[in-house]
């Protein structure tokens, strides 16, 4: 079954209020919104997916697994008693549609109000999730599908395994993303795990990957491998050997006749497409100086740029810290009658003052939609959305 046409999340201009979308979510809602019912009352995780303008529980055995075409809403409590902290993900697959996107940045509000305003709202998009959303999870998992597509959760078998790619983050924790079942998918740079059932499953080491790369996309593997002992395979280490590896990658599928695993393995080369992406990305960083700006009330506006910034390195730019050349650089000096964005090359925050008409928070997050139109890149930076008063170290580095 193919995906339904659909206009993708990234030419919505989250300004709801009385939208098609807005109208939609409320019927969906009309007898009150079920999943909200006792949340956030004590330390955890909680998971829904978007389905027809409504949310629906996502299995805990499958936390850390997402639909390339859906959006999802992430609630972590962490802390205990009277300071619980509550952190509010929506999670965009890249797949995922207009009405998708809007449903879950809407109903993240409508969770938010639910926990009486306490809760830090986030926007992760698929690929690029910052650091405090993969670590709620072990492994981020992207599925092919969705619930638009009519496609579902499908268990692997011989006859019809899954390929992933790996790809590990700076967090020390990974990715995997489905990927053709093909040679031309690999690379020698990258991880890759064949998973045939809970009992065969392959982990794959391109030659130029790692050790700590190495030791967790094995440790994904074992993870799937629940009833058997994975077999690891290392490029140029007589990976070639193993015929039924490479008979799935060269047929998509198990059974068939043996393959050539040396020209197959020796054929892999690297694209190194991810490394350079990254040192790319890095030495942007680099140079990027900060932006704040004010954002008007009125959706038509253009926002005002009010201040620039520069980055000022630190841990190899895990945690960036900054300043802003304005007299009143200092979180606690930001005027209490205004919503600011802050670009700061790695992240977006979005601040609102205690008195600003910012109405509901959903038109705040709406703000970093409006500033995509004259800075395309991002729609792929994760987002923040904070009130002052809940400030934190990641935002509270880039003002002095």
């Amino acid at each position: 079954m193919q995906k339904p046409e659909n206009i993708s999340w990234k030419d919505t201009n989250l300004a709801l209020i009385g939208t098609d979308i807005d109208h939609k979510v409320k019927e969906a809602a009309a007898q009150g919104e079920e999943a909200w019912q006792g949340i956030g009352q004590e330390a955890g995780l909680c998971v829904w997916r978007i389905e027809k303008f409504q949310i629906k529980p996502w299995p805990e055995d499958q936390y850390g697994q997402f639909f390339k075409g859906d959006s999802y809403i992430v609630l972590n409590s962490s802390g205990s008693g009277d300071t619980l902290q509550h952190d509010l993900h929506i999670w965009i697959g890249s797949e995922s549609t207009q009405d998708e996107y809007g449903t879950a940045a809407y109903k993240m509000v409508e969770a938010d109000e639910t926990l009486g305003g306490a809760a830090v709202q986030h926007r992760q998009i698929e690929g690029s999730e910052a650091d405090e959303f993969a670590e709620c999870f072990e492994f981020l998992e992207y599925l092919e599908g969705g619930i638009e597509s009519g496609f579902t959760k499908v268990e692997p078998t011989k006859e019809n395994p899954l390929f992933f790619k790996f790809r590990a983050r700076d967090n020390k924790k990974g990715e995997v993303t489905q990927v053709p079942m093909a040679i031309s998918s690999m690379d020698s740079g990258s991880g890759f795990i064949l998973f045939a059932d809970k009992a065969t499953v392959w982990v794959w080491h391109g030659k130029d990957m790692k050790l700590m790369e190495k030791i967790a996309c094995t440790h994904q593997g074992e993870s799937l491998c629940t009833l058997g002992t994975v077999t690891i395979l290392a490029q140029g280490e007589d990976d070639e050997e193993d015929a039924e590896f490479w008979d799935y990658l060269n047929q998509g599928g198990g059974g068939g006749s043996s393959s050539d695993g040396l020209s197959c393995s020796r054929s892999i080369g690297s694209t190194a497409t991810g490394l350079k992406t990254r040192k790319s990305l890095t030495s942007k960083l680099k140079e990027f100086k900060p932006k704040i700006f004010v954002v008007p009330g009125e959706p038509r506006d253009p926002l005002e740029q009010v201040g620039l910034g520069e980055i000022i390195k630190k841990a190899m730019l895990k945690k960036p810290m900054g300043f802003f050349n304005r007299s009143s650089s200092s979180s606690s000096t930001l005027d209490e009658d205004k919503v600011y964005l802050i670009d700061t090359g790695w992240k977006i925050f979005v601040w609102i003052g205690k008195e600003a008409d910012a109405g509901e928070k959903v038109a705040a997050l709406g703000a970093a939609d409006r500033y995509s139109e004259i800075e395309p890149r991002a729609n792929e930076l994760p987002v923040t959305v904070l009130k002052s008063g809940q400030e934190r170290d990641g935002f509270a580095s880039f003002f002095k």
